[in-house]
């Protein structure tokens, strides 16, 4: 079957094929395993906001993709109607874009993801699955652009690891404001975190451009969370080789250390009790080491646990906006002011 795709394959090249890695699905069977796409018109089809969360008006618009919440043994693609995945991605809500609560008006669409098992094939073997999820998120983005954003406010990408891929591709394509410098102006500055941007990804569109301080503004800041043990950046599997990489310790893309001080507040949100994370102050210093950001002195390394065997102990991709959380919220707020005083 394979011999035979095309070089752009389809759905239907997909057919009976057992598609995941380490573990594969049951075979593609198009008709059984595409759920409807969603209609953006329905306010349903946006996550809403959960109760604590500011309802005033911010100046300034997000557009939140989230990361992989579909796991299970048998589904390619998330259905966005299952209650149990509309949940858990709501909870990215809480634990990840909650930086952005109060300083921005959080959008975010459900979308048909990938399941985790064929996130590594997502961009050569199953890409006619992903881009399934790709053209709800192009919608997604319209639509908020015509109803909700209409030009009025400036809009700030933000996005997590699968969601983190999405933005990055799109954004190479020129969608998500990257097609035109016009556009480019809308955009305060896209964090896509665990995921990496190479050098490559910036020749193919070059109004993407890579924070290089802390209140560079149209810019993308990305970076991918790991121990300093041996072999962890090989463990990792979104980590790319030649990726440029940002310290959210000093917003620069640089080798220097940044110590444990500068790291103003980790924050570990539990389901229990979400108005209210766990927080400590300095939990652990980084430092730009090759394609990864390392982090050393960790104040409790009890709160970053391995429980994925995706990303196995010290590869702490899962804490990526936990670890950070109080100078990325900080981060934002002068991202914000600097976008205005550009413009003002």
């Amino acid at each position: 079957m394979r011999g035979q795709m095309t070089e752009t394959p389809t759905l239907e090249d997909l057919r009976g094929r057992e598609l995941g890695v380490p573990v594969t699905l049951p075979p593609f069977i198009p008709e059984r395993d595409v759920p409807a796409a969603p209609d953006y018109a329905d306010p349903k089809t946006w996550i809403s906001l959960p109760a604590h969360f500011s309802t005033e008006q911010q100046p300034v618009d997000v557009f939140w993709v989230y990361p992989t919440v579909l796991s299970d043994t048998s589904t390619y693609l998330m259905d966005t109607a299952d209650p149990v995945l509309r949940e858990k991605a709501s909870w990215t809500l809480v634990e990840q874009a909650s930086i952005f609560d109060g300083q921005a008006n959080i959008y975010a669409p459900y979308y048909r993801q990938n399941n985790v098992k064929i996130n590594p094939l997502m961009l050569t073997d199953a890409a006619p699955i992903f881009d399934l999820g790709q053209g709800d998120l192009i919608a997604a983005f319209r639509y908020f652009l015509e109803h909700f954003n209409r030009g009025e406010r400036p809009i700030i990408l933000a996005a997590h690891s699968q969601g983190s891929v999405r933005v990055v591709e799109l954004s190479k394509a020129g969608e998500l404001l990257t097609g035109d410098p016009a556009s480019l102006e809308q955009l305060v500055a896209a964090y896509v975190i665990g995921y990496s941007i190479t050098g490559s990804d910036l020749d193919t569109n070059p109004l993407m451009r890579i924070a290089r301080s802390a209140g560079e503004t149209g810019c993308f800041i990305t970076y991918n969370t790991i121990s300093d043990a041996e072999g962890k950046e090989r463990e990792a599997p979104t980590v790319r080789q030649g990726s440029v990489v940002v310290n959210p310790l000093t917003w620069r893309t640089d080798t220097a250390f940044a110590p444990a001080s500068a790291n103003i507040e980790a924050a570990f949100f539990r389901h229990e009790d979400p108005a209210k994370p766990v927080r400590y102050r300095n939990f652990a210093a980084a430092q730009v080491v090759d394609n990864a950001l390392v982090i050393t002195d960790i104040s409790h390394p009890e709160e970053l646990p391995a429980t994925s065997v995706t990303f196995p102990e010290g590869v702490y991709h899962m804490y990526d906006y936990a670890i950070f959380y109080e100078n990325l919220r900080e981060n934002v707020g002068e991202r914000i002011r600097a976008y205005f005083r550009e413009r003002n």
